[in-house]
């Protein structure tokens, strides 16, 4: 399958992190959104404040993994969502994330051992994809 909705970005995570659990279909899923500083090229300008949500897997182990002042490397996908007031809201949904700097290994490595005792190990890259329509239409209702 092709696509070309494909977002690389590299950047320091600039504000406190947002972390929750929400239900879907009585199934719990995992949300993280952060913002990233993207720093500009001699190209293209700098970016501030560009929003970056995971979901599942991924939200849970970046949890742990991450602080205000962390370098990531997201690979993922725009999406557009409208905000309870109708304005658009811009984000890249992560699907692969590589951790580069200001890390909390210690902290992300005992959530990874957690997680696979409780038989949650990584998953398919792109099986969570499935619960994005359902789940974006509850955040936006909850104004996040």
């Amino acid at each position: 399958m092709a696509r070309s909705n494909i977002a690389l970005i590299k950047g320091d995570i600039t504000s406190d992190i947002y972390y929750d659990v929400f239900t879907q279909n009585g199934k719990a899923v995992p949300f993280l959104r952060v913002y990233l500083m993207v720093n500009g090229t001699p190209e293209a300008k700098e970016i501030k404040g560009l929003r970056v949500v995971f979901y599942g897997y991924l939200a849970e182990l970046s949890e742990a993994h991450l602080q205000k002042g962390s370098r990531i490397q997201i690979e993922g996908h725009i999406q557009m969502r409208r905000a309870p007031n109708g304005s658009p809201t811009f984000e890249i949904v992560a699907e692969d994330v590589e951790f580069l700097r200001n890390i909390t290994w210690e902290r992300g490595q005992k959530r990874l051992e957690e997680m696979s005792a409780n038989g949650r190990g990584r998953p398919e890259k792109s099986s969570f994809v499935a619960l994005l329509p359902e789940f974006t239409e509850e955040l936006s209702e909850a104004g996040l």
